[in-house]
Parts: C-alpha cells; sequence; structure tokens
C-alpha cells in the first residue's frame, strides 16, 4: 500500500522575539512529490511545498523530513503524475543549505523543546520544519552548517536530543 507524508506546515523561523514564515514557503504554489522509499509495502512518497518556476521545474519550499540529498531551496525536475501532480525527477541545481533531522526523546504534546531549539538557533539563520513535539527537521545555510552541527552534536552528547544530517554516505546533494 503506498503511504504520503504530505507536510501541514510552512517553513518557519524564530526572528527578532516572534516566528517568520519563510518567505518562499507562504508563496509556493505547489506540493512536489519524491519517492521516499519502494518496498514490497508500496512506495512511499514525502510531499513538498515548492514554487513553480516552469512546466518542469520546482524549487523547493520545505524542509524534508524523509529524503536524503534534498534540502530547501533546492531546484528539481518535475513531470506530471497520471493524478495531475508534480514529481521530482532529480535535483538540477542544489541550494547549498544543509538539512538537519532532531528526534526529542519522550517528548508530549506540551512539549516545546522544540520552540527552545529554534530560538537558540535564531544566530544561525535556520528554517524549521516541525513535525511533531518531537521531531524537527532544520535547514542550515551554507555558513551556518558546521556550527549549527557543531551545536547538535554538543546536544546530543549530553543527552538532551537525537540528530541526523540530511545528506547520504555518498555526499550528494
Amino acid at each position: 500500500m503506498a503511504g504520503y507524508e504530505e507536510h501541514p506546515s510552512k517553513a518557519t523561523s524564530w526572528r527578532g522575539g516572534r516566528f517568520v514564515v519563510l518567505p518562499e514557503a507562504e508563496s509556493a504554489n505547489c506540493t512536489v512529490w519524491f519517492v521516499v522509499e519502494e518496498d514490497s509495502a508500496g512506495v512511499h512518497w514525502e510531499g513538498l511545498l515548492a514554487t513553480g518556476l516552469s512546466e518542469d521545474r520546482a524549487c523547493i519550499s520545505a524542509v524534508p523530513f524523509w529524503l536524503y540529498d534534498l534540502n530547501l531551496g533546492d531546484e528539481v525536475a518535475v513531470i506530471e503524475s497520471a493524478e495531475r501532480a508534480p514529481v521530482a525527477t532529480g535535483v538540477v541545481r542544489d541550494g547549498g543549505n544543509y538539512v538537519f533531522r532532531v528526534i526529542f526523546e519522550g517528548a508530549e504534546y506540551d512539549d516545546y523543546r522544540w520552540q527552545s531549539l529554534m530560538i537558540e538557533l535564531e544566530p544561525h539563520d535556520c528554517w524549521f520544519d516541525v513535525r511533531s513535539p518531537s521531531f524537527v527537521a532544520l535547514s542550515a545555510p551554507p555558513a551556518q552548517a558546521r556550527a549549527v552541527g557543531d551545536y547538535l552534536l554538543a546536544r546530543e552528547q549530553c543527552g538532551d536530543l537525537r540528530f541526523e544530517t540530511g545528506r547520504s554516505q555518498s555526499g550528494a546533494g
């Protein structure tokens, strides 16, 4: 059976004491679908907000939760599916950003560690997609990626969170 994971929210950041929506997410005009994996149970898809640039190109305006080697700001090639939805066929321009995924163990509905993380990373110009209080994806600009990774590693070593990068072992994307 196919599984579909569409992002219900828009990428947001903490700026100057308030939440701000990513302008590109605010003006996004489509959802681009990506195959996350295929297995015996079917195809699993992740749908990301994007801005259509042409009939066969779109720019990603979301932070991926499941995909590797795809980042906020990447330009992708798309084709139209039988259902008339844009489906990505590959990255054609790397936007340069870096994805990190953060898990807060044991987070409950009223757990706001994700918000504290946004505030703490404000100086690094990160954008966040919050799936739940326990699962956050964030995008760091190229100049801040190492500092953000080091910060997350220090927090992981203290037992505050777990994290991974959105880059595969091949280093693509």
